[in-house]
């Protein structure tokens, strides 16, 4: 297992990039004093690498938890979204679902093709971030307490 400092898998459509940089920003703020840092394609992919699925693959496994922002894009064009959440649910990793312009109505309707991953327990609105900031927090210090 690395030592490296934990890190949050921040999932979102490229549309919403301007968002998931301030989440990454306000996450790591907010869990500097337990070492968090947060993930996030565009800035964080190596260009040169030649597998961006496997190395998804490889960051979400090796992630302490997720943060699946889910918002209209997602819905019309998120193929890649909805595999990283595959992946965090193969892999057990904890996922906290932040909908951005959405109701969870909107991603049980019968034609929104969403997979059924999500669980009303899951969602937050997205203005709720600050409270999926404080579950990771229990998430990194229950993971630190198993390990020992």
């Amino acid at each position: 297992m690395s030592t490296s400092k934990p890190h949050v898998f921040i999932s979102y459509a490229g549309q919403d990039e301007f968002e998931a940089d301030l989440l990454k920003f306000a996450l790591e703020t907010l869990l500097a004093d337990a070492g968090v840092g947060a993930w996030i394609f565009r800035q964080d992919q190596s260009r040169h690498e030649r597998s961006i699925a496997t190395r998804l693959k490889d960051r979400v496994k090796s992630s302490c938890a997720m943060i699946f922002l889910v918002s209209p894009t997602t819905l019309e064009r998120g193929a890649t979204q909805w595999m990283e959440l595959a992946y965090a649910d193969a892999f057990d990793v904890p996922t906290f679902v932040l909908l951005h312009h959405l109701q969870y109505g909107d991603l049980t309707s019968s034609d929104s093709g969403v997979p059924p991953l999500l669980l009303s327990g899951q969602c937050n609105a997205a203005t709720d971030w600050r409270t999926v900031t404080e579950d990771i927090r229990t998430c990194i210090t229950k993971g630190a307490t198993d390990g020992d």
